[in-house]
């Protein structure tokens, strides 16, 4: 039995995943804002734990991770999925909302590191896996607030690596493309490759179990936004542009 901490556990991916941790007779701190979306996960279940809490406040983090494993052990796997979206229209930018995006989804992981890391590093085990997106991967439209957050956090989890996979925490990265949550549902355009919230719970935990760095998904979506990572960049923006509805001169 393993005590997973998982945030932004309120609904989507963070929800899905708590619920099959639990069915599965694991031990589930759930962090999320909404404190009666959690009464509601955590009802019947004696290992959980629920922690209304922002992500953005780092000492309620740190105080909250604190309180998980007092009452549920040490944490043997953070996954770190707190985050935001906003479509964005670059020719009339918004600065607080660009500033937002990296409070939640940048420095929301960075806010939980603390704890979990001196935790693990003094047991020399542990397993922390930060949510990033195939966004991360190249500039998409309407994603010039939400993609560099995931660029971002994809290059925090290889830094992390360098320093902490010696010493016996194990660093994961995942990229899903588009999942049916909150947060997609104020797309209004069409999302290839679109899956559950349930199917992405079941690809992260699958993930967690093997040796790889980076979990991506769905698989025919992951390879062909691989393929534009390689693309020269006329090519890649005359593509996306022409799918996407955003074409190129």
């Amino acid at each position: 039995m393993s005590h997973y901490f998982i945030t932004g556990a309120s609904s989507g991916i963070g929800a899905a995943l708590a619920e099959k941790c639990l069915a599965a007779g694991d031990s589930v701190t759930a962090v999320a804002r909404r404190g009666d979306r959690l009464a509601e996960l955590g009802a019947g279940h004696d290992r959980f734990h629920g922690a209304a809490c922002d992500v953005t406040d780092a000492a309620a983090l740190d105080a909250s991770i604190a309180e998980s494993m007092s009452k549920l052990g040490p944490v043997d796997c953070a996954i770190l999925n707190a985050g935001m979206y906003v479509p964005q229209d670059t020719s009339a930018i918004d600065p607080s909302i660009y500033a937002r995006h990296m409070d939640v989804n940048y420095m929301g992981v960075v806010n939980a590191l603390p704890g979990l890391v001196e935790s693990m590093l003094e047991r020399r085990t542990g397993q922390i896996a930060i949510v990033s997106s195939v966004a991360g991967w190249r500039g998409l439209p309407r994603a010039a607030a939400y993609g560099p957050t995931k660029a971002a956090l994809i290059s925090l989890a290889e830094s992390m690596t360098f320093d902490l996979a010696p010493r016996g925490i194990d660093i994961k990265v995942i990229c899903p493309g588009f999942v049916d949550t909150e947060s997609t549902a104020v797309n209004d355009y069409e999302m290839p490759g679109l899956i559950s919230a349930d199917r992405a719970a079941d690809e992260i935990l699958a993930g967690l179990k093997t040796d790889r760095f980076m979990i991506k998904f769905p698989r025919k979506f992951a390879r062909s936004m691989n393929m534009l990572r390689w693309l020269p960049d006329r090519t890649f923006f005359r593509l996306v542009g022409a799918r996407t509805g955003f074409p190129q001169k």
